[in-house]
């Protein structure tokens, strides 16, 4: 009995001792248990009364996920500007290796370059470019990290328009708060009682709802069109909120990548639609020749005089991409003078 009991004692004392080394070490060298200083910024944000500003919300990317950022463009802020959202509170994203279509199109990255610096100019919006090339993610799923860095540098905005460098802003005369992002403009376009389109969603289509009131609109994160194929991630609206800060560091996620979910971002997509129905209930769907309209196609997606972009998706299936892009480049060359009056218009009306 008293060996039992003296074998007992040792392992409560050594229990004891164990214990107090952990609270040593805890107490000494308790950094090692904090947490980042991101991580802290979000979860102070989140613990803030709903009311609270959310300018300052994104939390700082890990320094493999982020690019050289360059403002060709930055929006002057004008307080009488009428327009919601205001002009300044609009962003242009470009974001690329700097790379001309595989090297295919001779100028073709500066030649993009100078089409969105006239449209931002023309209408007081930011335009911004990262270069994506020094990240540690194929580029294609560098669109994602690269709009959460913009987020970051331009809380004032609203909205980011993310185009691809193979898109070209044909009608420069068009504001996008009155062809697309007004509240009351996008409650008359966004395509209602209309299914969204995915490779996944063979078995299940989800439907867009039957009428958006206001207040359904002002929940939309991301304003898209879609093609034959599924939602066409070439040209789409990104809403600054912490929502869709949350959504893009889930988008690029490598798990999805690395276990062959989709074989790329836009079909990962795709697939948030069909199995996360909170996901799909956070995106507008828009016609597809508002903000995406191809060269060729069915009425409702191929390209016609005065339609906002021209996106030369599948122009290499011909070997036309060059022809294509130097044909439509002069349609914008031949636009830029009169962009240049109806600008000097609106601000002898408002400024």
């Amino acid at each position: 009995m008293a060996q039992i009991q003296w074998r007992l004692s040792r392992v409560c004392f050594l229990l004891f001792v164990i214990l107090l080394a952990f609270v040593f070490y805890f107490t000494v060298f308790h950094n090692q248990f904090t947490t980042s200083d991101g991580l802290n910024q979000l979860q102070n944000y989140f613990s803030q009364p709903s009311t609270s500003s959310y300018k300052d919300y994104v939390v700082p990317l890990d320094q493999d996920l982020r690019g050289e950022s360059i403002t060709y463009h930055e929006a002057e802020y004008r307080q009488s500007d009428p327009q919601e959202p205001k002009s300044h509170e609009i962003v242009i994203l470009l974001a690329s290796d700097g790379q001309s279509s595989g090297g295919k199109i001779p100028h073709m990255f500066e030649q993009c370059i100078e089409n969105r610096i006239h449209y931002a100019k023309a209408h007081n919006y930011v335009f911004e470019y990262v270069n994506v090339s020094q990240m540690s993610v194929p580029p294609v799923w560098a669109k994602m990290p690269a709009i959460l860095q913009t987020m970051i540098k331009h809380p004032q905005a609203k909205w980011i328009w993310w185009l691809d460098q193979d898109a070209l802003i044909l009608n420069t005369s068009l504001s996008l708060q009155e062809h697309i992002l007004s509240p009351r403009r996008l409650q008359e376009v966004l395509l209602k009682n209309t299914p969204m389109r995915s490779p996944f969603s063979k078995d299940l289509e989800r439907m867009t709802p039957e009428e958006y009131s206001l207040e359904m609109v002002n929940t939309l994160g991301l304003l898209i069109s879609q093609d034959l194929n599924g939602l066409n991630a070439g040209s789409f609206f990104v809403r600054r909120s912490p929502m869709m800060a949350l959504f893009l560091d889930l988008w690029h996620d490598k798990s999805f990548r690395e276990n062959d979910v989709a074989e790329h971002e836009q079909a990962l997509l795709g697939y948030f639609v069909r199995y996360h129905p909170e996901i799909a209930a956070i995106i507008g769907l828009l016609p597809q020749t508002m903000i995406n309209s191809y060269p060729v196609g069915w009425p409702d997606m191929g390209w016609k005089h005065g339609h906002l972009v021209i996106h030369l998706a599948g122009c290499w299936v011909d070997n036309r991409c060059e022809e294509l892009w130097n044909e439509y480049l002069e349609r914008v060359h031949c636009n830029a003078a009169l962009v240049l009056e109806l600008v000097d218009t609106f601000a002898a009306n408002y400024y």
